[in-house]
């Protein structure tokens, strides 16, 4: 049997070479002020999101084809994006023609919402909400530290290496690995506490009244109770509580007290004309 002081000693020499490498990939996140190992670069992880921003797309039925709306949307998400902590990220926010309510955020700024989902909103501060909402696991890195966990540090460091390099085919697995691993990533209920926080945080900054991130989620609850089957996707990626709701009026209650929850949306005749405009768009797309 191995003794005591010789298991000891291997330990610490193990921890010795692994030092360099964990300290080399802790970094203090700005948005959240929390310490996390990351393990790819800020540009890696910008690279990552590009390249699989075309397949997610078609996984979600494509654009809405309607250069007014993508602007629109593009519009609010860079609002509440430039407010947040993280420099160098090139946001961009996409509408899908998905008829299933769901808004999901790829590695490095990439930020999809479903037509079906912003089918649901009734004034701009609604979406303001779930794209600040999607700025903020971004802006905490919960997509890359979750892909971390999904499929493991080593494999995400070979995808990072592989789009990095001019392996054509090579490039085309990575893709895929990354498709394959957002699709199956769940965010913790503290991923949605603190997404639901920073995008308080980020809508705030950007003008828009808080509130509206509790009128998101009481929209999505209540869709959840007379349409269960509707988002069954979206809670399986964003748990979904009555505890979210408390929890987003206790913040906005203790940091935003100027804000009232009864005040109308200046914005909601804009939304409510693009909402407009995205029926007869997703009718073209049915007909065709």
């Amino acid at each position: 049997m191995m003794s005591k002081h010789i298991t000891r000693k291997r330990i610490a020499m193990f921890a010795m070479l692994l030092f360099p490498f964990v300290a080399g990939g802790c970094s203090m996140n700005p948005a959240t002020g929390k310490k996390h190992l990351i393990f790819i670069s800020q540009e890696q992880e910008i690279s990552i999101g590009t390249e699989a921003a075309p397949e997610f797309e078609k996984e979600f039925e494509g654009k809405v084809p309607n250069q007014e709306l993508q602007a629109y949307v593009q519009m609010v998400g860079s609002k509440v994006s430039a407010v947040s902590e993280r420099e160098g990220i090139p946001y961009e926010f996409t509408l899908v023609a998905s008829k299933i309510p769901n808004a999901f955020a790829l590695p490095g700024g990439k930020i999809f919402i479903t037509a079906g989902l912003m089918s649901k909103m009734t004034n701009e501060r609604q979406l303001a909400a779930v794209l600040g909402h999607e700025t903020g696991h971004v802006a905490a890195q919960h997509n890359v530290m979750g892909m971390q966990r999904q499929v493991g540090v080593a494999v995400l460091v070979d995808i990072a290496g592989q789009l990095a390099g001019e392996d054509k085919a090579g490039a085309a697995e990575a893709v895929t690995k990354v498709v394959a691993g957002m699709a199956g990533l769940r965010y913790s209920r503290n991923d949605e506490y603190e997404a639901d926080e920073l995008g308080i945080r980020y809508m705030t900054r950007a003008g828009y009244n808080p509130w509206g991130m509790v009128e998101l989620l009481t929209v999505l609850l209540n869709l959840s109770e007379s349409e269960p089957g509707s988002l069954t996707e979206m809670f399986q990626t964003h748990p979904l509580t009555t505890k979210r709701i408390e929890e987003a009026k206790e913040i906005i209650e203790d940091k935003h007290k100027d804000f009232s929850p009864t005040k109308a949306d200046p914005n909601a005749a804009r939304f409510l004309r693009m909402r407009r405009i995205l029926f007869s768009a997703v009718s073209e797309l049915a007909e065709k």
